[in-house]
């Protein structure tokens, strides 16, 4: 019987497997090590965990945001996980208007509303396969959602710029 490949065919472990191993492992030693610590110490070495509150000290607040404070509506802050940080890139969902019946294409520019401020970029879509990779598309598929690679559509927000309060 001919066999396709030997190393798929005998069931032996991988590379692939025996590093999901060594993480798993890792997981679990950091998880019976943190057991007994309190909250503060624990904090310190592994960071806020899903579920914890945040305190929030911001220096150089506008007084306009004092003023005008309405504890009835939510601030909402954003912010990179540390896996989105040392990729490169940013994942994120886009679906343009039903109204908008043109289709979109890569590397146009694109004008962003975020608040009362506008934002030029210039995106490049990809879709995700099935076996998750990350197809670069050339135009934006009708009907479905397609993800935006970092540092083309989420730009950083320049305070301090007059162009950027007139907007």
């Amino acid at each position: 019987m001919f066999r396709f490949d030997s190393e798929y065919d005998d069931g032996e472990a991988t590379y692939l497997d025996d590093l999901k191993e060594e993480m798993q492992k890792q997981a679990e030693l950091n998880r019976a090590e943190f057991e007994t610590m309190d909250d503060e110490t624990r904090v310190q070495y592994e960071g806020f965990r899903p579920g914890m509150y945040v305190r929030l000290e911001i220096s150089s607040l506008p007084c306009e945001f004092v003023t005008n404070f309405d504890p009835h509506y939510a601030i909402i802050l954003g912010g990179l996980s540390s896996s989105e940080g040392n990729v490169g890139y940013l994942q994120m969902r886009l679906k343009k208007h039903r109204w908008y019946d043109r289709i979109l294409k890569t590397r146009d520019p694109l004008i962003l509303s975020l608040g009362w401020r506008r934002f030029q970029t210039i995106p490049l879509y990809h879709i995700e396969d099935h076996n998750g990779r990350h197809r670069l598309l050339k135009y934006t598929p009708q009907h479905m959602h397609c993800g935006i690679f970092k540092n083309t559509c989420f730009v950083k927000v320049i305070l301090s710029l007059p162009i950027a309060l007139s907007l």
